[in-house]
């Protein structure tokens, strides 16, 4: 158990604190250029500084046990013991030593600091500078004995480093063999419309992106005479192709979610499913879950239900052909990307969709849910795999329409089916230390604010207030704020959603990139059918606590491999503007250096050589210049190492 009082803080005698021992259950991570690292608690939301001489051997990503003690008001943890060893899904470069009796391999990551030596034997023949695989065969002493499990690459083929990245942590870029000839003997299921709700007459339509290729969710609209709204949300039904502990099924939860890359998707099932039998293209019949409700006018669900339906879409909409059609930029007859006409009939289902829109919002609002708006970047690849611009991401009203409308539908199908074994997707709130910080920053830009019960309204009010502070400040504040909430991860118990302020909430409207949603789909559909007996219930009951833990793990990991991707090609971007000078702000100070971000909104770090770091304020005082540098000043900075290997950038005060 963790001691809550664990924040210095928070404690009002802290030279008397007892040494606070923790079983930590997550990872080791390397932290930057200085040698020191940290253990990242999932279960606690927090994480801890290890220093060189206290990681015991530990490397990263193995499972440790650790000690936390405060020295210097700060928490420090000590590696006690390693009990798990996870360094054994490696890329490195092979390479021989002392006239090739031995053969070591240089790590892709530095951080690793390891002799790794492979004996001939172990070596599968593999050549100078070759790209290989590796695991652990044996580990008694400092460096473990090594073996190649495969050779990958030759070091010259094409965009090696992100291939690398992508091995290194763990995703699964290729499908088997088995998977795919497994896959390909699959047929579209032509499922009489007397066994599902027959929709296809329905008026139905998707938004999705321009190049979006596994549409799973489409949507029907009707205004009723009572000035209600029944909205009917259709999901792609993955679970009629994908069946409980066959090789897709095994193959999907290993993956657990689809990355979504800079230059590649890493999708959660092959593209004969994701973009084909399973995507919800226009003017073909295909199976769905579908969830009808029934909105009153005031924009909050008054009853649903669930069911097996067949539908047929008659539109494949973009984004901005949605907001283009609302707002009367496309007329009637006009032509659209996908070959499709505009029509009465489309202009007034989008009218009446965006109507709703604003009413859930309207109610969402009343309630006091968050609403966060970051401005997305995206960068853009020329036809060679290279960088040529980072640009904000587009947004659009249809966005948030869309948003609103798979929101409704997993709090309706959660709330639905809360009495059976089932998974859900909470959101706890927020740890007191976190607050405290917070509290802090807000104290900083004497933001009036003092939180009472902590309670989502409280931060919903403070959103609000500082929404009418300039850009800058606004932006860097509901990072703060998003910094001291707690991470939204699956769960088998129901938890509530703190951010949404609902007390029912999972995941059904992506089970083509998301195997929590295939795997609720299979226990609805159970349910429907009468099938959910006594050895069924049970069954859940004993699975989804290991699926939702395995599924949020896999989350985070992909979210990592994302930022890592994204970070390689941005420093790819920039490695030709070296002593360029930029125009930056602050974002975040911390001991050893300040975050400063970039008008692409992406954020490097500066540091100092000779400064003095006063937590209080959040700020550096430059002993050379006598300058200070405070959270969110604007100054100018000089590019001076585009680093290919750490992937960062790092910059010098001009």
């Amino acid at each position: 158990m963790i001691n809550n009082n664990s924040n210095p803080s928070l404690n009002f005698f802290p030279w008397k604190r007892k040494e606070v021992e923790i079983n930590i259950i997550e990872w080791i991570f390397s932290q930057w250029k200085w040698d020191f690292w940290f253990i990242d608690v999932e279960w606690i939301d927090k994480w801890y500084f290890v220093f060189s001489h206290n990681k015991n051997w530990a490397l990263d990503w193995d499972k440790v046990r650790a000690s936390v003690k405060i020295f210097k008001w700060k928490e420090e943890a000590t590696v006690l013991s390693v009990l798990e060893r996870k360094l054994d899904l490696i890329v490195w470069e092979y390479k021989p030593w002392k006239n090739n009796r031995f053969w070591f391999v240089l790590p892709n990551n530095s951080n690793v600091k390891t002799d790794i030596f492979v004996p001939w034997k172990k070596s599968m023949e593999a050549k100078l500078w070759d790209i290989v695989w590796v695991h652990v065969t044996n580990w008694k002493w400092k460096n473990p004995e090594w073996t190649i499990k495969q050779i990958l690459w030759k070091k010259w083929e094409k965009k090696i480093d992100v291939l690398s990245l992508i091995v290194e942590w763990w995703a699964r870029f290729k499908f088997s063999d088995k998977v795919t000839k497994f896959t390909e003997n699959i047929k579209n299921t032509n499922v009489k419309s007397n066994l599902r709700t027959d929709l296809i007459n329905l008026f139905t339509f998707t938004i999705d992106w321009d190049d979006a290729k596994d549409l799973d969710d489409a949507i029907s609209i009707k205004k009723l005479d009572t000035w209600d709204y029944k909205l009917f949300v259709h999901i792609a039904d993955v679970s009629n192709y994908v069946t409980e502990k066959d090789i897709l099924d095994i193959e999907a939860y290993k993956r657990a979610t689809s990355i979504y890359l800079v230059d590649r998707v890493i999708p959660m099932l092959p593209e004969k499913l994701s973009n084909d039998l399973c995507s919800l293209n226009p003017y073909t019949k295909k199976l769905t879950l579908t969830c009808e409700m029934l909105i009153w006018n005031k924009g909050k669900i008054k009853s649903q239900k669930v069911y097996e339906s067949i539908i047929s879409s008659d539109y494949r909409l973009t984004y901005k052909e949605v907001d283009d059609i609302i707002e009367e930029k496309v007329k009637e007859k006009d032509k659209l990307k996908f070959w499709w006409i505009t029509t009465l009939e489309l202009i007034k289902k989008l009218t009446i969709s965006d109507n709703l829109r604003q009413l859930i919002k309207n109610y969402r609002e009343s309630i006091w849910v968050l609403n966060f708006e970051f401005p997305e970047t995206k960068i853009l690849l020329d036809e060679n795999w290279n960088p040529e611009s980072i640009k904000e991401y587009p947004r659009f009203k249809s966005n948030k329409l869309i948003e609103e409308f798979m929101i409704s539908a997993n709090e309706a199908v959660s709330k639905e089916f809360s009495e059976i074994p089932f998974l859900y997707r909470i959101h706890d709130e927020p740890k007191e230390d976190n607050l405290v910080k917070l509290q802090d920053t807000l104290n900083l830009f004497w933001i009036k604010f003092v939180f009472k019960n902590w309670t989502t309204k409280e931060f919903s009010i403070l959103l609000e207030m500082i929404s009418k502070l300039e850009e800058s400040k606004k932006m860097f504040l509901e990072k703060a704020i998003l910094r001291s909430l707690s991470k939204a991860v699956y769960s088998k118990e129901n938890f509530g959603h703190f951010g949404l302020w609902l007390s029912f909430y999972s995941h059904f409207t992506s089970p083509i990139r998301r195997y929590p949603d295939l795997q609720i789909h299979r226990i609805i559909k159970e349910k429907i059918a009468w099938k959910l007996d006594k050895k069924r219930l049970n069954h859940y009951k004993f699975i989804l606590d290991d699926v939702s833990k395995h599924t949020s793990d896999k989350e985070r990991k992909a979210e990592k491999l994302e930022y890592k991707i994204r970070d390689y090609y941005t420093v790819q971007f920039y490695k030709d503007k070296v002593w360029e000078e930029f125009e930056v702000s602050i974002s975040w100070v911390i001991s050893k250096w300040f975050f400063v971000v970039l008008k692409d909104s992406s954020e490097w770090f500066v540091e100092l050589t000779r400064s003095e770091f006063r937590e209080d304020f959040q700020e550096h005082l430059d002993l050379n210049s006598g300058k200070k540098y405070r959270l969110w000043d604007t100054l100018k900075v000089k590019l001076i190492e585009a680093d290919e290997i750490m992937l960062r950038l790092n910059f010098e005060i001009v």
